[in-house]
C-alpha cells in the first residue's frame, strides 16, 4: 500500500514506518519544554531524520491526561515557525501536523506539512481540510477530551467499539477522496485493561483496509503495567509493545520519541520478513469406509464371532514444501492404509473399540510411514521405499454398523488421533 503526498510517498511494505514525535509545547508529558523554540525544534527534526525517521509529527498542544486546551493563536504561534523551518530544510521526509483544530491544520498544510494527525477522530470539518489539500489524515479514537478522558472510561466491547468507530471515519474519508489512517488511541480514554485488550487484538483493525498507526511511546499505561516505571525509563516497554505489533504485522506506522531504536527495530522486522518462508501446504491421504471384521466387544459373547466394521484412516504428511517432487517416497499408499487397517482388525480380539482404533493408528504410523509396499495378512509390511518420518499424525475412526442398527442410531464407534 502507498500514500502519496507531493514529492513524498509512504510505502507500507516490509517494515513499519517510524514517525518521530516533535512536541513544541511547554507541558507535554514526556518532552515538554525541550523543543519550545523554533531553533531547538528544527534541530531535533534534523536529528530524528538522521536517526531514520520516515516522517515527523509536529504538535503544539499537549494531549496528556488532564491537559487543558490551547487557544488557536497560541497553537499557531508555536506551530507555524517550526513547520516552515523544517520545510525549508527539505529533509526528504513528510511532515505531519498533530492538531485537533481544522483551522490549525489548514494553516500548517499551507506552510509545508503534508498530512494531519487528529486525536479527535477526523470529524467532517477536518476531513474537508484534508480533502482541500489532498492530504492523508490519521483518525484516532479518543473517549472524551484530554482534560476528562481518564475519568472512569467504560466500554461494553472495547475492541469492537473502536473498530466500528474507526471504520466509520475511514468510510467518511473515502466519500471525500481522503486517505485515512487509523489509530486506536492507546491511553486516550482507556484503562490499562482496555489498552491491553486493544493491543492484543490489534490485528482486527486490518479489516478496515487502512494503514494502522500505533502510538504507545513512553505512555503511562507502561508505568502501571510494569509496576512503577518513570517516563524516562519506558523505552524497553515501548520497544516490546511495538515489536509485538510489528512482528504480528498489525501496525504500519510506529509513532515514537526514540527514533534510532525504533528504526533498528523496524529494519530487524524487515530482515526477518524477507527470510520468512511461505507456509507449506498440508497434505493428507485418506482411506475411508474400509470394510473389516474383528472380534470386538465388552463381553465374551460379543467377541465370540467377528463383527462387521468400517474404518476411516486419515494420514497427515509432514510439510514437503511447495513444488515437492512427484515421487512415491514422499507419500503413503491409500491401498496400504486399507490393508494395514484390515490386518490389524483381523489378527486380534479387543474389548474396547477405541483400543482397536489406537492399534490401527500405531500400525499405520509405523508401517505405512516406512514403506510404500503392501501389508501382509499378519499386519507386517512387505517392503517399500518411503522415507521414515513422513507421517505427522494419523486419525482413525472405527464404527460398528451392526451395533448402530441394534441401537437405532446413526453410528457408534471410536476415534483416535495419533502423533508419532
Amino acid at each position: 500500500m502507498e500514500l502519496a503526498r507531493g514529492t513524498h510517498t509512504l510505502t507500507f511494505d516490509e517494515r513499519p514506518l517510524v514517525m518521530g514525535v516533535l512536541n513544541v509545547t511547554p507541558d507535554s508529558f514526556s518532552d515538554g519544554g525541550l523543543f519550545d523554540t523554533p531553533e531547538r525544534a528544527v534541530e531535533h527534526a534534523r536529528r530524528m531524520t538522521a536517526e531514520g525517521a520516515d516522517l515527523i509529527d509536529v504538535g503544539a498542544e499537549s494531549t496528556r491526561p488532564g491537559a487543558g486546551t490551547v487557544e488557536l493563536k497560541d497553537e499557531l504561534a508555536r506551530l507555524l515557525p517550526v513547520i516552515e523551518g523544517i520545510a525549508a530544510l527539505d529533509l526528504g521526509v513528510p511532515l505531519s501536523v498533530d492538531t485537533a483544530k481544522p483551522e490549525a491544520a489548514d494553516r500548517a498544510l499551507a506552510a509545508g506539512a503534508g498530512m494531519i494527525n487528529d486525536i479527535s477522530g477526523a470529524g467532517e470539518a477536518m476531513l474537508e481540510v484534508a480533502a482541500r489539500h489532498g492530504a492523508p489524515i490519521v483518525a484516532m479514537h479518543m473517549r472524551g477530551e484530554p482534560r476528562t478522558m481518564q475519568h472512569a472510561p467504560r466500554y461494553d466491547n472495547v475492541v469492537a467499539e473502536i473498530r466500528d468507530y474507526l471504520s466509520a471515519r475511514v468510510a467518511a474519508g473515502r466519500k471525500l477522496g481522503v486517505d485515512v489512517l487509523v489509530d486506536p488511541g492507546i491511553g486516550f480514554g482507556k484503562t490499562l485493561e482496555h489498552n491491553l485488550e486493544l493491543l492484543a487484538n490489534l490485528h482486527t483493525l486490518r479489516r478496515l483496509d487502512a494503514p494502522v498507526v500505533l502510538g504507545v511511546s513512553r505512555k503511562s499505561f507502561l508505568d502501571r503495567l510494569l509496576g512503577g516505571v518513570p517516563v524516562e525509563e519506558r523505552l524497553a516497554g515501548t520497544l516490546t509493545v511495538n515489536a509485538w505489533a510489528a512482528a504480528l504485522d498489525a501496525a504500519d506506522v510506529l509513532r515514537v520519541h526514540d527514533v534510532r531504536e525504533h528504526r533498528q527495530l523496524a529494519e530487524s522486522i524487515a530482515a526477518l520478513r524477507r527470510h520468512r518462508r511461505a507456509a507449506a501446504p498440508r497434505r493428507r491421504v485418506l482411506a475411508r469406509g474400509i470394510p473389516g471384521r474383528c472380534r470386538v466387544g465388552v463381553t465374551a459373547k460379543e467377541r465370540a464371532e467377528p463383527q462387521e466394521l468400517l474404518v476411516d484412516v486419515e494420514v497427515a504428511l509432514a510439510p514437503a514444501g511447495l513444488g515437492a517432487p512427484d515421487e512415491l517416497d514422499t507419500t503413503v499408499d491409500y491401498a496400504e492404509l486399507a490393508a494395514v487397517a484390515q490386518a490389524v482388525a483381523a489378527r486380534d480380539e479387543y474389548r474396547l473399540v477405541e483400543t482397536l482404533a489406537e492399534r490401527v493408528a500405531v500400525a499405520v504410523a509405523t508401517e505405512a510411514g516406512s514403506t510404500t509396499g503392501a501389508a501382509a495378512t499378519d499386519g507386517t509390511a512387505t517392503g517399500g521405499t518411503a522415507a521414515p518420518g513422513r507421517i505427522e499424525s494419523v486419525r482413525v475412526r472405527v464404527s460398528k454398523p451392526g451395533a448402530a442398527r441394534e441401537l437405532g442410531v446413526a453410528e457408534v464407534g471410536a476415534e483416535i488421533v495419533w502423533r508419532p
